[in-house]
C-alpha cells in the first residue's frame, strides 16, 4: 500500500491499512507542514541583483520542508537593486503567500508563475518597495488577493497626515468637483538672497519663493521644473501652474523686467496691460505668475501681475 500527496502542499494521504505502527510519520511531517502553511517566514535573495534575473521557488517536496510551503516570502531585503528583478513561484501549484518586498533602488520586483521554462506563465504582479502584498496562484497565473478593496470605495476617511509621493489624479465628474479643501498649506522657500540677474524658479520645490535681502539688480525670472527637469517636461498641454515671487527692495528699487521658460524668453500678458517699468522701494513687491501650456511645442501663455505690499 503506497501513500499519495495532496497536489498543492503535498500532505501525506496514506491508503487505509498502510503505514501500521508508523503511521506518525505522515501525521507529524503534515503538521510540519501546516506550520509552515500558517506561520513560517522564508527568505528569497538575489545572487546578482545588479542583472536582471528571475529567481525560481522550486516545487514542494513530499516530505516537507520546501520553502513554497511556507507563509510569506520575505524578497530581497537589504538588497539594492540595480536592475529588475523577478520570482517565480512553481507552476501548477496553487497556493497564496505573502510577499515583502525589502529591496531598495530604482528598479522592480515582479512575482509570476514558472512555466516550466523559467519564464513567467501568466498574469504577474510587481510588489512596491517596503511593502507587503497578499497574493495567489492559480497554478498559472499570480494575483493580488485584495485587488478590489481600492475600486470598491467610494469614500475614504483619513485623520493624521497623508504623504503621497509622485503624481496624483484625482477626477470628478460631469456634477461633482475633483478636491474639495477645508485649508491647505503651500511651500515657500525663504532665501536671504539679493534678487540680481537670472533667477531660476523651481517649481518643483516649492510655490512660493521669497529673498528677503534688498535686490541689487533688475533681474530674470526663469521658470523650470529644477536643475534636472525641464518646465516643459513636468507639464502638460493644457496644465496650468501659478507660482509668486516676493523681492525685497530697500532705498533703492529694482524689478523683473524679463521671464523666461526653460531658458527661453516669453512675453507675459500684465494685469492692466502695462509691464513694470520699475520697483517700489522699501517694499516687497510680489510677483505673480499663471503658466498655460497651451501646445506641446512647447507654447506657453503667461498671466502675471505686480503688487506692492508695504
Amino acid at each position: 500500500m503506497t501513500t499519495t500527496y495532496t497536489t498543492n502542499i503535498s500532505l501525506g494521504e496514506p491508503s487505509n491499512g498502510s503505514l501500521a505502527g508508523t503511521w506518525d510519520v505522515p501525521v507529524n511531517n503534515n503538521s510540519s507542514i501546516l506550520d509552515q502553511v500558517f506561520g513560517q517566514t522564508t527568505s528569497v535573495s538575489f545572487s546578482t541583483p545588479s542583472v536582471a534575473s528571475t529567481t525560481i521557488i522550486t516545487s514542494p517536496a513530499v516530505t516537507g520542508g520546501n520553502t513554497s510551503q511556507c507563509m510569506r516570502f520575505s524578497v530581497g531585503s537589504g538588497q539594492t537593486l540595480a536592475a529588475n528583478q523577478i520570482v517565480l513561484v512553481p507552476q501548477s501549484i496553487a497556493g497564496m503567500w505573502v510577499f515583502t518586498n525589502g529591496t531598495s533602488g530604482a528598479y522592480t520586483v515582479t512575482i509570476g508563475v514558472n512555466n516550466g521554462s523559467g519564464v513567467a506563465a501568466g498574469n504577474t504582479v510587481t510588489i512596491p518597495q517596503s511593502y507587503s502584498s497578499l497574493l495567489f496562484s492559480d497554478g498559472t497565473n499570480i494575483y493580488k488577493a485584495d485587488d478590489g478593496i481600492l475600486q470598491s470605495i467610494t469614500s475614504l476617511t483619513l485623520s493624521g497626515t497623508l504623504t503621497v509621493n509622485g503624481t496624483t489624479t484625482l477626477n470628478g465628474s460631469g456634477s461633482t468637483l475633483a478636491l474639495i479643501l477645508k485649508n491647505a498649506a503651500e511651500p515657500a522657500t525663504i532665501s536671504a538672497t539679493a534678487a540680481t540677474g537670472t533667477i531660476n524658479y523651481d517649481v518643483l520645490g516649492q510655490s512660493v519663493l521669497y529673498y528677503t535681502t534688498n535686490a541689487s539688480g533688475n533681474f530674470t525670472i526663469n521658470i523650470r521644473g529644477n536643475g534636472s527637469n525641464t518646465f516643459n517636461s513636468i507639464t502638460s498641454t493644457g496644465q496650468v501652474v501659478t507660482i509668486v515671487f516676493l523681492n525685497t527692495n530697500g532705498n533703492t528699487a529694482y524689478y523683473n523686467n524679463a521671464v523666461t521658460i526653460d531658458g527661453t524668453s516669453v512675453t507675459p500678458k500684465w494685469q492692466g496691460g502695462i509691464a513694470p517699468s520699475a520697483g517700489d522701494t522699501n517694499s516687497i513687491d510680489v510677483y505673480t505668475y499663471t503658466i498655460i501650456k497651451t501646445s506641446g511645442a512647447p507654447a506657453y501663455t503667461v498671466l502675471a501681475s505686480a503688487t506692492q505690499f508695504a
